[in-house]
């Protein structure tokens, strides 16, 4: 399961402290990407999460307060999923060049 928030510039370090020194969520893969660099219109980060149900429900309640659930979220999966696909060809092009 993936989830996004988004997360204001002044809270984005201790949203990744919680989350990382968490046993359940801290096992899963977490990414924090910069609005913009997503190519999305919005200031802050998005913290995205790839894993089970139960890390997904105890991230959203580690980040009350700290961010908040992103309502375009199929978005923001996209366009993070399309700048790994680049950067996975491009590695690709490097290695066998």
């Amino acid at each position: 399961m993936r989830e996004v928030w988004h997360t204001t510039s002044d809270k984005r370090v201790k949203a990744e402290e919680v989350l990382k020194k968490d046993d359940v969520v801290g096992r899963q893969s977490i990414y924090v990407r910069d609005a913009r660099s997503l190519g999305i219109a919005e200031e802050g980060y998005f913290i995205i999460i790839d894993g089970s149900d139960e890390a997904v429900k105890k991230a959203d309640a580690l980040l009350k307060g700290l961010a908040e659930k992103y309502k375009k979220k199929d978005e923001v999966i996209r366009k993070f999923e399309e700048e790994e696909a680049k950067a996975t060809e491009a590695f690709g092009f490097i290695i066998g060049g």
